[in-house]
């Protein structure tokens, strides 16, 4: 029975292997042709290009890996059944529940993997690679030891600030120093977190001024406040706080920061929840493809496997990315926004399961 578990695990892990060789490919390539518009700003070469684009492939992998489970389990399972090495299984008394558990341990070992990229390689190689990137297209940027990242736009000098740790929580904020025509101060802002509205202004949140007048000093302070700095998206990217570049505790501490400081911190919440899901996923991905092979798609073609894949893997996907914008929208709780699409994938296998022969 070990020896048969090994086959099939091994048979399930060259068929996601190959599938995911060909996803990360297909989206490298995309991703490096997309790059190809800012080739030549600043220093940002070919060469740079193409270490961004590896540098984010483990994010790609932690991505793709749920859609390219089920997609692999059904070549790798589909080609034993196509050879009739299924049937032979069966006929030699192994049960339905024995090739479920080999083919479960596979999905498992393939979940383990994911929830390591998303605690190490993948948050932390993409923050660089964003870095890196920015730095290079914008020569005028100057990111510190400590973190922080300074742009000067006129008479204006920023200070964005994200601040991280063992125990440090995120959110460093936003500073903003302005001179005067004397190139004496003129004013200080501090911020907690920064945005870009869709006419390219600053909106940033706990805003807080003080200006130095002649009449003296004032001060002021808004919940939000818009501000016109003449700066772009990329450069804010490197203060904005994102979900993709946080490990799972790193996420944590900062949704407690945002709780403790009046902040909205629901897509954070969505995404926490979102990434335990999506291991969990990869696991019934990688399930379901029994059922199917012992199915309709037992002597069925690769065309056809590969199509099953595809649509049911697309539809998880869209159904996340649905719930996601909706449950912020709409205040639905983060973790039934988070689990439903697993849910829903969870009684697909079960129904499938039932009706296998």
């Amino acid at each position: 029975m070990t020896l048969l578990r090994g086959y099939v695990m091994a048979a399930v892990f060259k068929g996601v292997l190959l599938v995911l060789l060909v996803l990360i490919t297909v989206r490298g390539c995309i991703e490096l042709v997309g790059q190809l518009n800012d080739v030549g700003q600043g220093s940002y070469n070919l060469i740079t290009a193409v270490r961004y684009v590896l540098l984010r492939v483990p994010r790609a992998v932690f991505d793709t890996l749920p859609a390219a489970s089920l997609i692999g389990s059904l070549l790798g399972l589909g080609n034993l059944a196509v050879h009739r090495e299924l049937v032979v299984m069966r006929a030699s008394g192994v049960s339905t529940w024995q090739l479920l558990t080999a083919v479960g341990l596979a999905g498992f070992g393939l979940a383990v993997l994911m929830a390591l990229l998303g605690e190490s390689l993948a948050p932390s190689l993409a923050a660089y690679a964003t870095q890196m990137r920015t730095r290079a297209v914008h020569e005028d940027v100057a990111v510190g030891d400590g973190g922080a990242t300074w742009l000067k736009s006129g008479d204006r000098i920023l200070s964005l600030r994200r601040q991280t740790g063992g125990t440090v929580s995120y959110g460093g904020g936003v500073w903003l120093f302005e001179l005067g025509p004397d190139q004496a101060l003129k004013r200080i802002a501090r911020a907690d977190s920064a945005d870009i509205d869709p006419s390219n202004n600053w909106v940033l949140a706990n805003y807080a001024e003080t200006s130095f007048v002649d009449t003296g000093i004032e001060a002021r302070k808004e919940r939000e406040s818009t501000e016109t700095y003449g700066l772009n998206q990329d450069l804010l990217a490197l203060s904005v706080v994102r979900q993709d570049m946080l490990d799972t505790p790193a996420l944590q501490r900062y949704i407690a920061y945002l709780h403790e400081n009046n902040l909205d911190a629901r897509s954070y919440e969505i995404a926490y929840w979102k990434r335990l899901a999506d291991v969990v996923s990869v696991v019934l991905m990688t399930v379901l493809a029994l059922p199917f092979v012992f199915g309709g798609l037992r002597s069925a073609g690769t065309g056809a496997r590969l199509l099953l894949g595809l649509v049911i893997g697309l539809s998880y996907y869209v159904l996340g990315q649905l719930l996601a914008s909706g449950g912020e929208v709409y205040g639905i709780d983060p973790r039934v926004v988070a689990w439903a699409p697993s849910g829903v994938l969870l009684a697909v296998t079960a129904i499938a399961f039932t009706r296998a022969r």
